[in-house]
């Protein structure tokens, strides 16, 4: 059975693009420092892994919230679903009021749009658009106008939060 370490590596050495290399080592290295750190772990299938770490939004730090990363699906198993599984599975067993994540709107705003006005927890140049999040808790995010978030651990590191182009 493949590692968290396997799945991140395999499947951003595999990406192109944006990615290479040194990409798929950051972030399969990323996932192991989360995992040693107390980050929820989930590998679905054998095929697909996420990270979720906890995040606290400071106007409203009774919410149970999470941010995803890395997540990763195998090359072979991409496109077939088993990203929402993985997300759906680690839902249930969570049982987040929010969970965030940052990335692009064609792999994640049809899911996670809710609405929202939390910043990011590190300070970064990342555009506000592309941080997106799911409340599964109804209402959990009404009436917060704007808020700061907080992090700690290596997702507190501020290279994550860069474009990938910077990250290397």
């Amino acid at each position: 059975m493949k590692t968290p370490y396997d799945i991140q590596f395999e499947t951003f050495a595999a990406a192109g693009g944006l990615y290479d290399e040194r990409h798929a080592k950051l972030y399969a290295e990323f996932a192991d420092n989360l995992i040693a750190d107390g980050s929820y772990s989930i590998i679905y299938e054998g095929v697909a892994h996420a990270c979720y770490t906890p995040i606290t939004i400071d106007a409203a730090p009774h919410l149970k919230c999470y941010v995803v990363a890395p997540l990763a699906v195998l090359p072979d198993y991409q496109r077939q679903g088993y990203a929402t599984r993985l997300m759906e599975e680690a839902e249930q067993q969570l049982k987040p009021d929010v969970v965030f994540i940052m990335g692009e709107f064609h792999h994640y705003g049809k899911r996670y749009n809710t609405p929202h006005k939390v910043g990011l927890p590190v300070k970064s140049l990342a555009p506000l658009e592309n941080w997106f999040a799911l409340a599964l808790t109804e209402g959990a995010l009404d009436g917060i106008k704007e808020s700061t978030s907080s992090i700690t651990g290596p997702y507190a590191e501020p290279r994550i939060w860069t474009h990938p182009s910077e990250q290397v």
